[in-house]
């Protein structure tokens, strides 16, 4: 069966309970395989062991893992721990590794406990060169490892393209309707992937601001002279730190804001909704905020400029406040675009020119 569109896999492949059951049946239904498996990724070798193969391990009180894994090897019980994602800027729990791992670990507390993030993405997908907004499973991980200490050598963060990587060697292990149906989930995940980067980068220096908003009679540096141009890969850069402003001068970046949203060059007919694991940061950016006093005047710059994007339907506001957010706008003929970036460290930025 020919599919052109992965994209259109979604019905089935939405819920993670379809990616995780997959991997369990293939695990599951070869022994050798799932062997290999934990010998390349954790370096455990299981030897003639039995090896079992669980899903859904539920843990009193802190949930279920998605599969379980467990064989004894010189008398020591090893457990292995696969928590399993298909939407990386959706569904990442914060603590759920340590979570996890901390309960393994108490009913296991003769043995050894490894843990496996099989996600979309990892560090290997988001090069420090690039713009991209790290998807909030990565964060999860980095967090985790900082929590568990010493244990952190015992947990992976695997892609799923690692993934398919390592099944491809034993492709001749699969039954037919087990190489379909991961075909298909790779389809899926590749072209859903792409999607997500695409939909989280932030762009940051394309042609000139006058380019894009050609009627808007204003000149940046000369409306926000407390900003200061930056040279940055090739990108001419106009930044502003926040946290030296004032009342006065947070209102005049909102201005010019509001100003170059008015401009008639933005596509008003393409209605821009923002997602909601970027309104549920928007919300912890703001909490954090509320929580010095000292930054209340900031509180009042990002809570008025979040609900103005929030309200209008044009622009997006687009990010996970790991490195920060983005206001996006759709220029008519020349597609989308970040009007301003603002940053994790309290800057915010406006790529004048390349």
């Amino acid at each position: 069966m020919k599919v052109n569109d992965g994209l259109k896999l979604t019905p089935i492949f939405y819920s993670e309970i379809s990616s995780s059951y997959l991997v369990y049946e293939i695990l599951r239904n070869h022994t050798d395989l799932a062997k290999s498996f934990l010998k390349a990724f954790f370096g455990l070798d299981v030897g003639d062991n039995h090896l079992t193969v669980l899903r859904e391990k539920s843990y009193r009180g802190k949930g279920s893992i998605d599969l379980y894994l467990s064989f004894v090897g010189d008398g020591i019980k090893h457990v292995v721990l696969i928590e399993v994602k298909v939407h990386d800027y959706l569904s990442a729990t914060p603590g759920q590794i340590k979570t996890y791992y901390d309960a393994a670990a108490e009913e296991n507390i003769d043995g050894k406990v490894f843990f496996m993030y099989l996600t979309q993405f990892n560090k290997k997908n988001f090069p420090k060169e690039e713009a991209t907004i790290l998807a909030p499973t990565i964060k999860e991980y980095e967090d985790s490892l900082k929590a568990l200490g010493t244990q952190k050598d015992k947990i992976k963060h695997i892609n799923w393209e690692e993934f398919y990587n390592f099944i491809s060697q034993h492709d001749n292990d699969l039954s037919g309707e087990e190489a379909l149906m991961l075909g298909l989930q790779k389809k899926w995940m590749v072209e859903k992937s792409e999607q997500d980067i695409a939909a989280n980068t932030i762009d940051v220096g394309e042609r000139t601001l006058f380019e894009y908003f050609d009627d808007v009679e204003m000149v940046l540096q000369e409306e926000l002279p407390f900003g200061r141009v930056v040279n940055k890969n090739k990108r001419e850069n106009f930044i502003i730190d926040l946290t030296t402003c004032s009342a006065e001068q947070l209102n005049r970046i909102l201005d010019v804001i509001k100003t170059y949203s008015a401009s008639a060059r933005i596509d008003r007919k393409t209605v821009k909704n923002t997602e909601d694991y970027t309104i549920k940061a928007a919300k912890e950016w703001l909490t954090g905020l509320a929580e010095d006093e000292t930054g209340w005047d900031l509180l009042s710059f990002y809570s008025t400029l979040f609900s103005f994007v929030n309200s209008t339907s044009c622009i997006l506001l687009n990010g996970t406040g790991s490195r920060g957010f983005s206001v996006k706008v759709n220029i008519v003929g020349k597609g989308s675009i970040s009007l301003c970036t603002l940053w994790s460290n309290k800057t915010i930025e406006f790529s004048l020119k390349r």
